[in-house]
């Protein structure tokens, strides 16, 4: 496999979506701790239910799956920022966008929705599992992690064909192996990045 895309995720959109933080930035922390705060509550509230019912939503599944999981790919995957990294915003597209007509492509969720869901779930867990309070954990998302993370929910202009989950690989690699690209670089996906 050749490595198509030099760049990791992070260091290709580091610059757009500092301006874009920058613009948004109330927005963005609202629409964001909003959705932490809520995701706590939830946290709070399965203290009070009895394990069983909390294992059967909350435990991972053979699949890799469980109610939570699904649950945290709509709440923050698809509506954590409350609008989308759009392509538009980026600039990432791939070469093979540049060939066809719009209605052939489509915008990929370049880390994917349930992988970004998850990894904030598992970040607000483990500072409630250490004690931390709400307002504790809502200010350090908000304040100290999103900035740093708006990566997580980066689009990119692709093809349909390029889309396909017989090209483009579904729940198979790591936060780090999507950060680095391997996927698009498994499927034959060459990023780009045009200016405005």
């Amino acid at each position: 496999m050749d490595k198509l895309n030099s760049k990791p995720l992070p260091l290709l959109v580091d610059t757009k979506l500092k301006e874009l933080y920058n613009k948004e930035q109330r927005k963005l922390d609202y629409r964001f701790g909003r959705a932490v705060n809520g995701w706590v509550s939830n946290l709070e509230y399965d203290m009070t239910q009895d394990k069983d019912l909390i294992d059967d939503y909350t435990k991972l599944n053979k699949n890799d799956t469980c109610g939570l999981r699904q649950l945290g790919r709509l709440v923050f995957g698809y509506n954590g920022l409350g609008f989308k990294i759009s392509p538009a915003k980026t600039g990432l597209q791939s070469r093979a966008s540049l060939q066809v007509k719009g209605s052939e492509c489509t915008s990929d969720h370049i880390v994917g929705v349930t992988l970004a869901g998850w990894e904030i779930h598992s970040k607000i867990k483990e500072l409630f599992d250490k004690g931390e309070p709400k307002e504790t954990i809502v200010n350090m998302m908000v304040k100290n992690w999103l900035s740093d993370n708006l990566h997580l929910w980066v689009q990119a202009k692709i093809t349909k064909e390029e889309h396909k989950g017989d090209n483009l690989a579904r729940d198979e690699h790591t936060l780090q192996e999507k950060l680095d690209l391997i996927h698009y670089d498994q499927g034959n996906i060459q990023l780009l990045q045009y200016s405005k």
